[in-house]
């Protein structure tokens, strides 16, 4: 008897041994559960900073592009001289800034969809001023040469002139580049023009305006000039003189393109400048512009 008792007893104490032990390991299960639920929380959380992260980097991309920032500000801003006519000077009447390059940046503007801002610089400073990124680019005229490359990245060409001597029509000893020598011109500093004297063995003086460059060569101060052709006749057709002629012809063309900044930063800056030019050319504003300040088109080779 005593033995079923002990039996008895020691059954019930196996079995309330065992739930309870079921009761802890049921509890011990959801616990771990309970701890990873903030965790879960945690990521979820992390997933909208790393989606803003994302776009921060998106962002940061977009504004080291020069051709995004252009476009942000609405406005692209331009260094020209002002004063190399028909390229860029002011209209006598009502000192409105016109000329070739200035109605080809015009244009050109607009097809990126910005407006052209115009700075009225000299045109080494200019040229220092694309290099330094504070101007956007430069319409000048300005010809591309190998020494230029080095530090410009240069759109492709849209004028296509020759350089030319320019002397009095009573000299009659200059009849060719060569033929200045160890005498006298005057350029814009910085110019291409300036840089062949020097290799043609003149001693350069630098002027600022067309008008300034003729006034040395009419009176004496300096034997001659280089310049474009296209400018060299503006200014004789448009002033009447007589007493100047071209002495000499470059056969090689002058290629004029649009200097950047170089760099990577201005590629599609670049690219969607030339996409520009080509339309210009294609529709025909570009020759209509030319025709319009030169009487002929300089656009093509």
């Amino acid at each position: 008897m005593k033995k079923k008792i002990a039996m008895l007893l020691l059954t019930t104490m196996t079995t309330f041994s065992l739930a309870a032990c079921g009761a802890d390991s049921s509890a011990n299960t959801q616990a771990p559960a309970e701890s990873e639920a903030p965790a879960t929380e945690d990521a979820s959380a992390e997933a909208p900073a790393t989606e803003a992260s994302v776009a921060e980097e998106t962002s940061d991309a977009a504004a080291e592009d020069h051709l995004a920032r252009i476009k942000a500000a609405g406005q692209i801003t331009v260094a020209t001289e002002g004063v190399w006519a028909p390229f860029t000077y002011h209209d006598e009447t009502t000192d409105e800034l016109v000329g070739f390059d200035v109605e080809v940046a015009k244009a050109i503007a607009e097809k990126l969809g910005v407006e052209a801002v115009f700075n009225e610089v000299a045109f080494d400073g200019g040229l220092t001023g694309v290099a330094t990124g504070t101007f956007d680019m430069m319409a000048n005229g300005v010809g591309v040469t190998d020494e230029r490359k080095e530090t410009y990245d240069f759109t492709d060409p849209y004028v296509y002139d020759h350089a030319v001597v320019v002397t009095l029509a009573s000299n009659d000893t200059i009849n060719s580049f060569e033929d200045l020598n160890g005498l006298k011109t005057a350029n814009s500093a910085g110019s291409t023009y300036e840089t062949m004297g020097i290799e043609n063995g003149a001693t350069v003086s630098n002027v600022d305006t067309i008008g300034e460059t003729m006034t040395l060569v009419l009176n004496g101060t300096v034997d001659a000039t280089i310049n474009s052709m296209t400018t060299a006749q503006d200014y004789i057709n448009t002033t009447g003189t007589t007493e100047l002629r071209i002495a000499a012809i470059d056969e090689d063309a002058t290629l004029c393109a649009i200097p950047l900044k170089k760099g990577s930063d201005n590629d599609s800056l670049r690219e969607a400048i030339n996409n520009a030019i080509a339309e210009l050319r294609a529709d025909g504003t570009l020759s209509e512009i030319s025709n319009k300040y030169f009487g002929a088109d300089i656009t093509k080779e």
